[in-house]
């Protein structure tokens, strides 16, 4: 029974003030209006739903309120909030010239956008060269900052398509508490960041599995034809980007793993649309869900079922070969054409492997063995990138070690020519850790690596013929999010999360949830400089990308479910700066820690690092 209008008694306005006035007390105490609403544990039977209001939820006892996550801190509303005071939608001209850009470049088989893909395209560059930073290399700078009203709860990546189109993939960590009941997509409206539509794909409480569905992560791609590439579990789904209809969806094969047990983690492309994919498995017996790469704390887990490699057409969504690997791989599929045939490279937990796909078959090269990558003491290996000839890859995924981590170049044409550098030092006491993905620019012979262990971010200089390895510069910034590029390659901005000082390796290690606050720091990509610091939010789910959006934009994701938008813009001349890049310089090799921004006011100068 609706608890006001149930009874069929006549109800006054006198009646209804004192609850509009708790709703209203509600709407105004809550931090940059966290009404969490629209969340993955409504009991909404519709594929799509419209979200729902905050006085729906608290007068129909028929929706189950938002999930509220143990753990996750709460800043409250921040200076970089009350700066922006409002919704972002991002520079609209901007915006414009964005969509021209992206329309000149070849990334096929995704969609000619700024942000098309989980990591940009299928060479896992990270590089998103259309996408803009608006603020100032040379003097201060201001961020703004808006909180999505509603909950996207548990997300894991963001895409775009038109200039006023944003995507989420949520609902997708399993060992959130409460755990969320299944992934789902929605589609926000850019600006205020409220629900447009959302489809949930499917509600994982419901099966008949003795020990549940696994819910791990997953992958967001936007294809060519405007259409959403999904994949959640063991399911690979096609959604009508304008409506959020599933138009096709296709259960992946798993293997010797039951699907229940299997998790496909994101999926890369050739140009001609054909899709690859790989999973991760979870031991037999085990209702464990959610957790990181390699850190499944199953009884037997090292016992896993092997990976499988997957083939399909997006065109027809159908499957077109599929293999057995070795191992239960973690780390994501990478995917080139390289001297007129078609590799996906994979690492495992010790070495690079690479794949042959011939247009039938898809096949393991044994013709490409590089040496053993990690060195006593490191740990797994992450995803890998493609830069021109070269693979690059970088130890000490999980779990953390007291051995520095390794980053190494391979050869596409010859995998006996390998390069490493041991690029970030370890000081007694600390350890190597990190659970995500780096970030590598072939247009300007540079990669970059971090590890939220040791609190240190360094880029590389490469050289594109002998692959040999420098360290160009060095700062200080404890990260486990995927690192982003951002502009044109004479203005590259990198731009990657930042935890809070004094986080310890055993909160990092047990994110999800993160107990800890986060910020987002732009650098200079060429110099390590520090161009802008955000203030710190509620934190983000492990190995979680930013994403940039249109006109500006850059969109972080709390694990509790709210969208940040963030943009950055020269400071006002009469204004104070709670965001102005770190005063301290250093040299181009040595670049200090970034001030916390909430009291840096002074501007940015020649070297200054961080």
């Amino acid at each position: 029974m609706n608890p006001i209008f149930g009874s069929g008694k006549k109800v006054s306005m006198t009646m209804l003030l004192p609850v509009l006035a708790a709703i209203l007390s509600l709407m105004l105490i809550t931090p940059s209006s966290y009404a969490s609403v629209g969340s993955s544990d409504t009991t909404s039977t519709t594929t799509n739903t419209s979200p729902t209001t905050a006085a729906a939820t608290a007068t129909n006892s028929s929706v189950l309120p938002p999930p509220q996550p143990e753990g996750i801190v709460n800043v409250g509303v921040t200076p970089n909030q009350l700066a922006a005071g409002g919704p972002l939608p991002g520079n609209h001209s901007v915006a414009l010239e964005e969509v021209e850009c992206a329309a000149e470049e070849n990334n096929p088989p995704w969609y000619p956008t700024v942000n098309p893909a989980e990591l940009a395209d299928s060479n896992r560059t990270h590089v998103y060269a259309c996408a803009s930073f608006l603020g100032s290399f040379t003097g201060p700078n201001q961020v703004y900052a808006y909180a999505s009203p509603e909950q996207y709860y548990s997300p894991i990546f963001a895409v775009t398509r038109g200039t006023n189109e944003l995507y989420v993939l949520a609902g997708s960590w399993g060992n959130l508490s409460p755990k969320p009941s299944g992934p789902f997509v929605a589609k926000l409206n850019v600006g205020d960041l409220t629900q447009l539509w959302r489809t949930d794909l499917a509600n994982l409480n419901a099966t008949t599995s003795p020990t549940g569905v696994w819910n791990y992560i997953g992958g967001l791609n936007v294809l060519a034809d405007g259409s959403l590439a999904v994949v959640a579990g063991s399911h690979l789904y096609k959604l009508n980007g304008t409506s959020g209809a599933v138009e096709a969806e296709l259960v992946l094969p798993t293997g010797e793993s039951l699907p229940s047990n299997t998790a496909f983690n994101g999926m890369a492309a050739w140009p001609d649309g054909t899709l690859v994919l790989k999973p991760q498995t979870r031991a037999p017996g085990c209702s464990f869900d959610g957790a990181l790469p390699f850190a499944i704390p199953c009884p037997g887990q090292s016992d896993a079922p092997n990976s499988v490699l997957v083939v399909v057409d997006s065109k027809t969504w159908e499957l077109l070969d599929w293999t057995e690997m070795d191992g239960n791989i973690a780390s994501r599929v990478a995917a080139t054409a390289y001297n007129d045939t078609q590799y996906a490279y994979v690492g495992n937990a010790t070495n690079l492997v690479r794949y042959i796909w011939d247009g039938q078959n898809i096949t393991l090269d044994d013709s490409w063995q590089p040496a053993r990558v990690t060195k006593p003491g490191q740990t797994n290996l992450l995803a890998n990138m493609i830069a021109d000839d070269w693979v690059f890859d970088f130890t000490n995924c999980c779990p953390p070690t007291d051995t520095p981590l390794s980053v190494v170049a391979v050869s596409q044409a010859n995998a006996s020519k390998m390069n490493r550098i041991d690029p970030i030092p370890l000081d007694p006491g600390e350890q190597s850790y990190i659970p995500s993905n780096s970030a590598v620019d072939p247009e300007n012979d540079m990669m970059y690596v971090m590890d939220g262990g040791a609190g240190e971010i360094v880029g590389l200089k490469y050289d594109p013929v002998t692959g040999n390895m420098s360290v160009a510069w060095r700062g200080n910034q404890s990260t486990l999010a995927f690192l982003s590029l951002i502009g044109p390659a004479d203005q590259r901005v990198l731009v990657g999360s930042d935890m809070a000082p004094n986080t310890t390796i055993s909160q990092m290690v047990n994110n999800p949830p993160p107990t800890y606050a986060e910020r987002v720091v732009w650098r200079d990509a060429a110099t390590g400089e520090v161009l802008a610091a955000s203030d710190y939010f509620s934190g983000m789910s492990a190995g979680a990308p930013l994403a940039p959006g249109f006109g500006g934009l850059l969109y972080y994701m709390t694990s509790d479910g709210h969208i940040m938008a963030l943009q950055v813009l020269p400071q006002a001349n009469n204004a104070t700066s709670t965001t102005a890049a770190a005063a301290n310089t250093t040299t181009t090799t040595t670049n200090a820690a970034p001030t916390p921004n909430s009291t840096s006011t002074s501007s940015t100068t020649s070297g200054a690092g961080g």
